[in-house]
Order: structure tokens, then C-alpha cells, then sequence
């Protein structure tokens, strides 16, 4: 008993391998199944019409049970789709040739119905192409049956046979429908059970990833706030150092205390950066409206200085509009960040900011150009990572971690990011955010 079940799921897994999707397997299988049910409901059939002087209806039978066989091959050969269109075939050619054969009152043609769900059965719904070529496979020979047919009544089996044939055909079509029920059933039954079972893997995953960034967050948050004392008093003792240092002391000596002070004082502003990435999304005020104009406006007091010795421009081309349901200090934070940088990475006589905006479908999209150094598009998706530097502190200052704030900023209002520049040719940085 066990060796035949290990034959017969080694009949039903023909074509079946590691690398054949899940979702595709059910239907190889019923392939396999209802070709399996051709070979040997068809076989029979082929001694029966030669003893009964039928020659062209066992030969008719014989190659559909050829055909059937077929499938077998060509899903062993992994031409899954191809098996499929042959076992449809084969299929309607064996009711069409029957029905004419055997005699209208068998009621044979009444297969039609049955053979016209089967697509639905061995393809996906994506597959609707398919489905359609195999439900036209069912359709077409039951409208050219009664022109068909006529042809065929020499060789029609006696009507008490026709009879007996049809009584059978009622139980045959009762039964396979249930069995085609019973398979999309269970195969659905199947489908849903492995998607409860991924959807919990992925909530359990999901759940572990929050707590794991959650986790780095905090452990981020401890180390920066600690560390930022110890490098302050660093600092500090190298300022007091620097002016305790007079013209006696070596060239050498102030410049390795003026190196050391330098570091410290980038370390701090790394530190800092760090504090303000892990602390976006806590202890936030709550939301309220953010006017972007008086925003602009004060980012250029804040940044008049660079502005001036830049002789840089800032350019508001049409008037921001007020975002609701936003924080004043994450908004400012992107648009000081983006501005500086602009800015900083200018080596024009002139530089220039140009501010916009566009709204389409409830989105604002804004965008920051300037006329700048300009970066490689290859940078795209690293440029907004953590500690991501493409020039190094000698030639522009920075941490490396500013832009990575602004996405995680418009992440955090299920916006997007991104810029489009061409080396020397400027850069252009867009981001989107929900019109409230």
C-alpha cells in the first residue's frame, strides 16, 4: 500500500522541483491528475471500438490517449503551460469526437459544460489570455457539434447503447464536477493556510524589526548623549590650551593643539547630528500649521553670514504654501539643511537657491536647485544614507548625516526624496509631503 501511494505522488509531483513556485504546483498537479484520468478512462474505450467495428473512433482514441501521455512529458520537461493547452485540447477533442460518434441521445456533448470551467482550474487569473484560448477550446466545438454531427450518424452505436452511455455520462459529469469543486476548494483551502502562515511570519518580523531599530535608536541616543560631555571638555581644555600657548612654544606644537581642537569640535557636531537623527520622531510638540514663507525667511537670517560670504542668492520663484498638521522644527530642519548645502557646495562667483513648489493630486512636491558642483546620479540611493560623505572635510565641512535626517524627516510624513543633477551642472533636490 505504501509503494503504491510513493508511485502515485511521484506520478501526481511529475515536473515538480525545488525551484517551481509554490502557487504553480496545484495546478501541475491537476494536470497530472486529469491527464492520469484521460489515460485510463480513455484506454478501455479503444478495444471496446475495435471490437465493435469502430476503427476511426479507436483510432481517434488512441491519440487522444497519446496526447494525454504528452502532458506527462511536457511537464516533465517543465513546458508547464504548453501541457496545460494540449490537456484542454485533448480533452474537448475527445467529448466533440465521442459525441459524434456515439450518438446524440448519449448526451456526450453535455461534457462541454464541465471541459468549460476546467481553464479556471489550471491557470491563474493573471493568465486570463490563456484562460480565454481555453475556454474558446470548449465553446467552439459545442456550437459546430450539430453541423458536425449529421456527418457521424453511420457510425453510431445502437440507441439502446446511447442510452446505457448516457445514464453513465450523468454520473461521470456529476462526479468530475464535484471533484473539480473539491480540488479548487482544497487547493484554496491550501493557498490561504500558507498566506495566514506567511502574514504571521511577517508580523512576527515586523515586530522584531521595530523593537530592533527601537533597540539602535536608544543605544544610539546613550552613547552620543554621553559621549558629548567628555568631547566638550576636550574642547574646552584645547581652547584653554590654545591660549596658553604663546609664540615661545614650536609652530608644531600649536598646530598639532589647533588639529586636536579641530577634531573635537567635528566630533561634537557629529555627535549632535547623531542626537538630532535619533530623535526625530519623540518628544515631538504637537502639530499645528507651518508658514514656509516666514520659514524661508528666517533660515536666511540664520544663515546670513555664509549667504554673505558666499554673495550667494536665495530665490523663492511662487509663494510656499502653509502646511497643516506639520512640526515647525522637522520642516525647518529640511529646508535649512537643503539651503546650506546649496550653498556650501557652490564654488560660483554667485550662487544661486531656487525655491519651489508644485501641487497635483493632494501632494505637494517641492524642489531646492541651485547652481552648484553638482553630483553623479550613481549617488542616488547612497547619498541619503548614514555618514555618507563624497567630498572629504578638507574640501566642504559636514558629518555626513544631515541629508540622512531630511529623509528620515519626510519618511516620517510618508514623503519621498530624491534629487536629478549632473556633475558642474547644478543639483536639484525634491521631496514630497501629504497636503493636509
Amino acid at each position: 500500500m505504501n509503494l503504491l501511494k510513493s508511485y502515485w505522488h511521484q506520478l501526481m509531483d511529475i515536473g515538480i522541483n525545488q525551484d517551481v513556485p509554490s502557487n504553480e504546483e496545484r495546478y501541475i498537479r491537476f494536470t497530472n491528475l486529469e491527464a492520469f484520468f484521460i489515460c485510463i478512462g480513455v484506454t478501455p474505450y479503444v478495444s471496446y471500438s475495435v471490437f465493435h467495428g469502430h476503427p476511426l473512433l479507436a483510432m481517434s482514441q488512441g491519440v487522444s490517449v497519446f496526447l494525454g501521455l504528452m502532458v506527462f512529458w511536457l511537464n516533465h520537461q517543465h513546458y508547464y503551460k504548453t501541457a496545460r493547452m494540449v490537456f484542454l485540447f485533448v480533452v474537448n477533442c475527445i467529448i466533440l469526437i465521442n459525441a459524434c460518434f456515439i450518438g446524440y441521445q448519449s448526451g456526450v456533448y453535455e461534457l462541454f459544460y464541465l471541459s468549460y470551467t476546467i481553464p479556471f482550474l489550471v491557470f491563474s487569473v493573471k493568465d486570463y489570455k490563456l484562460i480565454i484560448v481555453g475556454g474558446l477550446f470548449a465553446i467552439v466545438p459545442y456550437f459546430i457539434y450539430p453541423y458536425l454531427y449529421p456527418s457521424f450518424v453511420a457510425y453510431n452505436v445502437d440507441p439502446d447503447i446511447q442510452l446505457t452511455i448516457y445514464k453513465i455520462n450523468t454520473w461521470v459529469i456529476f462526479v468530475l464536477f464535484g471533484l473539480s469543486v473539491y480540488i479548487l476548494a482544497y487547493y484554496n483551502y491550501k493557498t490561504e493556510q500558507k498566506l495566514e502562515k506567511t502574514n504571521d511570519r511577517l508580523e512576527d518580523q515586523a515586530i522584531e524589526l521595530k523593537r530592533s531599530n527601537e533597540d539602535l535608536e536608544q543605544f544610539a541616543y546613550i552613547i552620543s548623549h554621553d559621549l558629548k560631555a567628555p568631547v566638550r571638555n576636550i574642547s574646552s581644555f584645547m581652547d584653554l590650551l590654545t591660549k596658553q600657548l604663546n609664540e615661545s612654544y614650536p609652530k608644531s606644537s600649536r598646530d598639532f593643539v589647533e588639529m586636536s581642537k579641530q577634531s573635537a569640535d567635528r566630533l561634537t557636531r557629529q555627535i549632535d547630528d547623531m542626537l538630532s537623527y535619533c530623535t526625530i520622531d519623540r518628544n515631538l510638540p504637537p502639530v499645528a500649521a507651518v508658514d514656509l514663507n516666514q520659514m524661508v525667511k528666517t533660515i536666511k537670517m540664520e544663515l546670513n553670514e555664509k549667504i554673505a560670504e558666499k554673495n550667494a542668492v536665495i530665490i523663492v520663484r511662487n509663494e510656499l504654501p502653509l502646511l497643516n498638521q506639520m512640526h515647525s522644527s522637522m520642516m525647518h530642519h529640511v529646508f535649512q539643511n537643503l539651503i546650506a548645502n546649496a550653498i556650501k557646495f557652490n564654488t560660483n562667483a554667485a550662487p544661486e537657491v531656487r525655491i519651489g513648489y508644485v501641487e497635483e493630486n493632494g501632494i505637494y512636491t517641492f524642489s531646492v536647485s541651485d547652481n552648484g558642483i553638482g553630483i553623479d546620479p550613481s549617488f542616488q540611493s547612497k547619498l541619503f544614507q548614514m555618514f555618507n560623505r563624497l567630498h572629504t572635510s578638507d574640501q566642504f565641512e559636514g558629518t555626513g548625516i544631515g541629508l540622512a535626517v531630511c529623509k528620515k524627516i519626510i519618511t516620517f510624513y510618508k514623503g519621498d526624496i530624491w534629487f536629478k543633477s549632473e556633475p558642474n551642472q547644478g543639483t536639484t533636490f525634491y521631496f514630497t509631503l501629504p497636503k493636509l
